[in-house]
């Protein structure tokens, strides 16, 4: 019995099925480049959601070598793309571990600049669709780690005897993802077949066992494939213990807070990735809190030791500031100076996000009663402290430009 994938095109009448021919990327005239062009339209050839930051780049200090296409995922990992037309030679592997080891310290700004050039944007507008990408609220997780896609209509054994050795000695089980492209003709018409190849699909998903679903919830379960959807992610962080956490927190801080301040919740769950998880509270149909363009967060890191950072915050976008309410950027310092004035915290100003963000722990082990009621205590004393004088603020410039 063929292991090899097959594809069929099914007469409903006859009921006849009449096998697609196989065929090579060489033989149709097609180039490794238009396999680029297609992953840059819809990186779901690759089993995954990914933007696309860079292609063909070469601006490495010391080498001239170019890489296929460079990445995001959404967990903020820089995802290195090589990609082979019908033969994935017997270095593929090592050509990218090369590119991953460039790119380890690739900054935040550096990222931002690649896209902004491959997708002729602004810097700000570049850094907003990171963020946006990464379901983020920052680009403090951007570039934490790095993983490698190979694609290839075949691959040398020496590629995936070597992917399946280094993901079974890394921590990640995707460091090296494969992929093999298949193309199909049938008449005029081209048909692409992608399956993951490595790291190879787990069975959990098809057994029963003992327990509940929550298995795949925690990311022990289904979650094995390299293709990692982050809808899937956002499952499992529904029922997780960060999300039971600020979901106490929200619904103590509505129940201590005055009518007019309680707030609606933009969120369902503790958003974001495995190391950064927000929830986000505003005031839906409140100008200037509608679309989420002010906002409240709280924030919980993760760290390696199994520990977690919780915050609070307030946070506006400078672009919503600009462009939509037309501040300069004296009226933006005068607005965080009346920041500063209300709030005893760190301020973080950069050229994306001004934000207040008050800690309230640093390398908590459990979500017991003391860091609920800690939070809540914090995150209502800054509703309390911020909601008002911020509405008359911006009111107030509105009125002056009326005027």
């Amino acid at each position: 019995m063929s292991a090899d994938p097959q594809l069929f095109r099914v007469d409903p009448n006859s009921k006849a099925l009449n096998k697609i021919r196989e065929v090579d990327f060489a033989n149709l005239g097609l180039q490794e480049r238009d396999i680029q062009d297609w992953v840059v339209a819809n990186s779901d050839i690759l089993g995954d959601e990914l933007l696309v930051v860079a292609k063909e780049f070469s601006d490495f200090d010391r080498t001239k070598e170019r890489l296929d296409l460079l990445a995001v995922d959404p967990d903020g990992k820089l995802v290195i793309i090589e990609l082979k037309r019908d033969h994935s030679g017997a270095d593929a592997h090592w050509q990218a571990i090369k590119y991953a080891s460039y790119l380890r310290q690739a900054t935040q700004e550096q990222i931002v600049q690649m896209l902004a050039a491959h997708e002729s944007l602004s810097k700000s507008e570049a850094a907003d669709k990171l963020i946006d990408h990464m379901e983020s609220d920052s680009l403090e997780n951007l570039n934490h780690d790095q993983r490698i896609i190979l694609a290839s209509h075949r691959f040398a054994a020496e590629v995936t005897s070597a992917a399946l050795w280094m993901n079974s000695k890394s921590r990640s089980e995707n460091l090296i993802t494969c992929i093999q492209i298949t193309p199909y003709q049938d008449g005029d018409a081209l048909y692409l077949q992608s399956n993951i190849l490595i790291p190879v699909p787990g069975a959990e998903p098809y057994t029963i066992q003992i327990g509940n679903e929550a298995s795949d919830d925690n990311g022990s379960g289904a979650s094995s494939g390299a293709g990692i959807k982050a809808a899937r992610r956002r499952t499992r962080n529904r029922n997780d213990d960060v999300t039971h956490f600020v979901r106490n927190v929200e619904a103590r801080v509505l129940d201590q807070l005055s009518v007019h301040l309680k707030t609606d919740s933009r969120s369902r769950h503790a958003m974001g990735g495995s190391s950064e998880r927000w929830y986000c509270m505003w005031y839906r149909d409140r100008f200037p809190w509608a679309n989420a363009q002010f906002t409240y967060v709280l924030h919980v890191n993760s760290r390696n030791d199994g520990s977690y950072r919780v915050r609070v915050g307030f946070e506006t976008r400078k672009r919503y500031l600009r462009q939509t309410l037309g501040y300069t950027e004296g009226e933006i310092r005068e607005l965080k100076h009346l920041l500063e004035s209300h709030l005893e915290c760190e301020i973080q100003d950069n050229n994306t996000f001004l934000r207040p963000r008050e800690t309230i722990v640093e390398g908590a082990t459990t979500f017991n009663d003391e860091l609920l009621d800690t939070t809540t205590d914090a995150l209502k004393k800054m509703i309390e402290t911020v909601t008002e004088p911020v509405e008359q603020f911006v009111k107030s410039r509105c009125e002056d430009a009326d005027n």
